[in-house]
């Protein structure tokens, strides 16, 4: 009779275990389960009088774009969310200037800037 009693309590163990196993085992391995994202981003520099100064500006930007840390990348191109790892952020290559005629609110004709980009970004799924 101890012998049954002792085999019924092994078995019941054992099953316990390999019940819980999958729930401790999500939740320890939920770190790796991350999406690799690309999202083409336009910003706008000051308009300027002549469409030269607008490429200039907008050239200049890209320029700085390429310099900047990841964190600052996050912040500049808005790449805001919880699940976003900051230091993975990076351009694409292949970013570009245009520039954008348009008139103003005096009737006055403004040459803009604009840069072109991809930016890189790692995003952890929030779909466990």
């Amino acid at each position: 009779m101890y012998f049954m009693n002792s085999l019924k309590t092994i078995l019941i163990v054992i099953s316990f275990s390999l019940i819980g196993t999958p729930a401790f085992a999500d939740q320890l391995n939920s770190f790796g389960n991350y999406i690799s994202r690309t999202d083409a981003k336009i910003l706008q520099v000051a308009p300027t009088k002549t469409k030269q100064h607008a490429y200039e500006a907008a050239l200049s930007k890209l320029n700085a774009l390429e310099d900047t840390s990841s964190i600052d990348l996050n912040k500049e191109l808005k790449v805001w969310s919880i699940n976003v790892q900051p230091h993975k952020t990076h351009l694409k290559e292949g970013g570009y200037v245009t520039v954008q005629e348009r008139m103003n609110n005096n009737g006055e004709i403004e040459y803009v800037g604009l840069v072109n980009v991809k930016v890189h970004y790692v995003e952890r799924n929030s779909n466990n």
